[in-house]
């Protein structure tokens, strides 16, 4: 096979595959592809990147092999360079041998390079799934891990985020998932249960099969929290918590502690004069145009979602980017406002120009869902409707929930998504624990004078375009407890003219076309 000419290293393209054995030519690519680098750097499966600094790396032919060193003051490498397989720009993937003779793969990077980012991001993936691998070993010694893996798999709903695992012992089964940082945390307990089920009907009849999570140090709570609402007939879960070095120790969910929230203590209902009244029941009936009460009194007034206007009292603000203060002999300049918002979505597509205003569609579903309320569920009554009566301790939470309340005073906790996510119903559960506690404690009485609020626990609902619910939402809300009384509503897919519910489920159901009961 013709060597690789020195011309054509840095082409984009792939270069094909150097023979072995020539350790003299080998020796010249690699440091002419190292000269190149800014920012070299050594990659193994399994390890993080070590950078190739002056003076911390050696190349060297010794007994007609090429040698790479590389060290610093956590760890040290020594490989042999058997073979170049692949070049592209900023990266040189090498087959090498460890030592005795074991085969292996070592890539050389430029870190400078943003063509090698994914490469460091995959490559400290499989470094803590090694990890992993190690921890799963000390804490189940007897049991056999019969598959690890962090790729990412689209159509069963794997994350390549958490590395899982399957290990097995006679007729039980263990679905393990592994969370790498204590802000990947809000995202695995979503995982696990759609690694559980996967692991479960792909199990042998009568296995049983347990979930068990493993958390950095630092972490652990909000797992804790949500295990704790999970079907304990379904669901046997464990909680395990690993430090810097890697070792691990079950902990009890219930040693954890509780989440703090705190509810707001401020409600003024929202009391306009007659005449902001009838302005904000001619905007209402504008296209696009929502009105939005808040706790403290004042109402904002959205198109599509971006608000352009506020009511504070006998105060008007109007503007987006800036508001300055309109006086109430003028409120018609909002109506103008709105008028020329609408004018600019009517004559180009967000698309294809800047001119038009921006859309934020879960706050324009958050607005139609206020006003057609009973579309939702007929027993709701349309005042109060209540957005953000928590305030969460471990920092802002950006997802959108309304509190409602029925004719008989029972709680309604909607979750809204315009777009199709598979984190729903575990980021719902979240909020539906903290209402259902400050309620069973009256804390909520305030936000709804004159109505008694009922001892049952708060219903759930999932809301979002009929199309745009996951395909495993199902499998996460069939893990939940009985208590939680769930229903899906999927709107239709043109719900900014009008909404309408199209789709009804309970809990878990899927439609009767899918095999439904």
């Amino acid at each position: 096979m013709a060597k690789l000419p020195r011309t054509k290293l840095h082409d984009k393209g792939t270069s094909r595959r150097s023979e072995p054995g020539n350790p003299s030519e080998l020796l010249r690519t690699v440091e002419t592809f190292l000269s190149t680098c800014r920012r070299p750097a050594a990659l193994e499966y399994g390890e993080d990147p070590i950078p190739l600094l002056p003076g911390e790396y050696a190349l060297e032919i010794r007994s007609g092999k090429l040698f790479i060193e590389v060290w610093d003051r956590k760890r040290s490498l020594s490989r042999r360079i058997v073979s170049v397989d692949r070049h592209t720009t900023g990266v040189l993937d090498c087959s090498v041998q460890k030592f005795g003779g074991v085969p292996g793969k070592l890539s050389l990077l430029d870190l400078d390079r943003p063509q090698t980012v994914h490469r460091c991001i995959r490559g400290t993936r499989e470094n803590f799934a090694e990890r992993f691998r190690r921890m799963l070993a000390r804490q189940f010694p007897g049991w056999t891990i019969t598959g690890l893996s962090s790729s990412l798999d689209l159509q069963r709903s794997f994350s390549s985020v958490f590395p899982r695992a399957r290990l097995e012992r006679g007729n039980q089964r263990i679905a393990a998932l592994g969370c790498p940082a204590v802000e990947n945390e809000p995202d695995l307990l979503t995982f696990g249960l759609v690694w559980l089920d996967y692991v479960r009907n792909h199990s042998a009849g009568g296995a049983q099969t347990s979930l068990c999570l493993f958390l950095p140090e630092g972490s652990g709570k909000l797992t804790a929290h949500r295990l704790r609402f999970l079907d304990s007939a379904s669901v046997s879960s464990r909680l395990f918590l690993f430090n810097e070095h890697g070792s691990a120790g079950e902990v009890d969910p219930q040693d954890l502690g509780n989440l703090e929230t705190h509810v707001t203590s401020l409600y003024k209902p929202c009391q306009p004069d007659p005449r902001m009244a009838a302005l904000l029941s001619r905007l209402s009936r504008l296209h696009g145009i929502g009105c939005s009460p808040e706790l403290g009194g004042a109402i904002s007034i959205r198109h599509r979602g971006l608000e352009f206007a506020r009511l504070e009292g006998e105060r008007i603000l109007l503007g987006i980017q800036e508001q300055r203060e309109v006086s109430p002999c003028h409120i018609e300049y909002v109506e103008d406002f709105a008028a020329q918002l609408a004018a600019l979505s009517n004559r180009a597509r967000p698309a294809e120009t800047d001119s038009a205003p921006p859309v934020f569609p879960e706050r324009w579903l958050e607005s139609s869902v206020r006003t057609q309320l009973t579309e939702i569920d007929p027993i709701l009554l349309p005042n109060p409707v209540h957005g953000q009566v928590l305030t969460f301790a471990a920092g802002d939470r950006d997802r959108l929930d309304l509190l409602a309340i029925s004719e008989s005073g029972r709680l309604s906790v909607l979750e809204l998504k315009a777009e199709e996510d598979i984190h729903l119903p575990v980021q719902a559960l979240d909020y539906w624990t903290r209402i259902k506690w400050h309620a069973e404690r009256g804390e909520l009485n305030h936000l709804f004078p004159g109505i008694a609020i009922a001892p049952k626990a708060p219903k759930l609902f999932l809301i979002a375009p009929a199309m745009a619910f996951h395909p495993a939402n199902a499998t996460i809300l069939r893990y939940f407890s009985p208590e939680i009384e769930v229903e899906r509503a999927g709107v239709n897919s043109d719900w900014q003219k009008r909404l309408k519910v199209i789709l009804r489920l309970r809990g878990a159901d899927s439609p009767q076309s899918h095999g439904s009961s």
